[in-house]
């Protein structure tokens, strides 16, 4: 099977993802994760500065529905900020 990437542009829609907009997010991402046609998910967090333990959240279950169906699921672009909660909740290994 020839891997297939989608990017998802987090960081120019969510500066923040905090709050209502860590639903927003959350809604976005898991729609993706169950109608999309790829093999690798990349997020690319450019712009993005604040995350909420919600979006967190949303980004372990992502994670391990990935995992559990065979797929990838990669952070590009985080800033030390996001890359350091990352790090917290044992998602390092997402990060590039």
């Amino acid at each position: 099977m020839a891997m297939s990437q989608l990017i998802l542009d987090i960081g120019k829609r969510y500066p923040e993802i905090t709050g209502p907009i860590s639903d927003a997010f959350a809604a976005e991402v898991n729609n993706v994760v169950v109608n999309g046609d790829f093999s690798e998910l990349v997020l690319d967090f450019s712009g993005t500065r604040i995350v909420s333990s919600m979006a967190m959240g949303t980004l372990f279950s992502v994670y391990q529905k990935l995992r559990d169906d065979g797929k990838a699921l990669r952070v590009v672009n985080a800033s030390e900020k996001v890359r350091h909660l990352l790090k917290m909740v044992n998602l390092s290994e997402i990060l590039e």
